[in-house]
């Protein structure tokens, strides 16, 4: 699941994006330890004995079990922390821009993900979680932090585009928001909006792509090499990391059974589309 090894306190907002989720950008078997929540909403019976309403949290456990919450809190809080990392990696490249019209792209992007950090922050909400009151560290997948460090480090823009609007976006997050979304709308009711604006993310970043490589040649040798290292980082996140939470997440119905192979799939056309790979 979601693409992006530090700890923080589990009310920080500051850069990042632990267990592992089925795919985005883009997660590790999920964790069966107890969190605090609060508590349940109260109605009065018609005898006026106060009774709790289940909420949308307990309905999950109930149909699905422990895992499922896990699961979920795991995809929702490593894109809400995946979202700062981006807008952060946007606001370092504005000034380095000289185009006004790419410089707009990275403005709109940013834009963009300050509002899906909120709906990531909502989705958990909405659970009957209180956004403070539970550890947010035990769901953060450590590659995800990784790699984000790894683009915020980087002075070549190809590697970041490649990284960041084409791989973590367009490959990981993509396949992700679109499976949940459409298998799981109770739970992520937003997905299906954030993916189409993900896939405008996705278009900046290639059309940005597509003039550096065309402009020069080493950039071109440089994009290769970098596709080749997420190809193969594609294969050990997929193979090893998130295998047995994929296999988890099939048998329950949040993705499809060729979750994985769609998932190379999205990133051989990708990448195609910069002439990185053949398909």
């Amino acid at each position: 699941m979601r693409c992006s090894a530090r700890r923080r306190s589990s009310t920080s907002c500051s850069r990042s994006a632990r267990t592992t989720s089925p795919a985005g950008s883009s997660k590790p078997c999920p964790s069966t330890s107890r969190r605090s929540s609060p508590p349940r909403r109260h109605i009065r019976s018609e005898g006026g004995t106060a009774m709790s309403t289940p909420t949308l949290k307990d309905e999950i456990i109930e149909k699905h079990g422990q895992n499922a919450l896990d699961l979920v809190l795991t995809v929702y809080l490593n894109f809400y922390y995946s979202e700062l990392e981006i807008i952060d990696l946007c606001a370092r490249w504005i000034p380095r821009r000289e185009d006004l019209r790419e410089k707009s792209y990275l403005l709109h992007h940013a834009s963009d993900e300050v509002v899906h950090a909120r709906l990531f922050k909502e989705g958990v909400e909405r659970l009957g979680l209180v956004w403070d009151e539970f550890d947010h560290d035990k769901y953060r997948i450590d590659d995800i932090d990784q790699r984000f460090r790894r683009l915020f480090e980087s002075d070549d823009e190809i590697e970041v585009l490649i990284g960041l609007n084409l791989y973590a976006e367009g490959v990981l997050a993509m396949e992700e928001l679109h499976q949940l979304g459409r298998n799981k709308p109770e739970y992520f009711p937003e997905f299906a909006r954030i993916e189409r604006e993900e896939r405008r993310h996705m278009g900046f970043g290639l059309t940005v792509a597509k003039r550096l490589l065309d402009e020069d040649e080493d950039t071109r040798r440089r994009g290769i090499e970098y596709c080749k290292w997420y190809s193969e980082h594609l294969e050990n996140y997929l193979g090893g990391e998130l295998s047995q939470t994929i296999s988890w997440a099939i048998g329950q119905g949040f993705v499809e059974a060729d979750y994985i192979p769609r998932t190379r799939a999205r990133f051989d056309e990708t990448m195609s589309k910069l002439g990185l790979v053949e398909v």
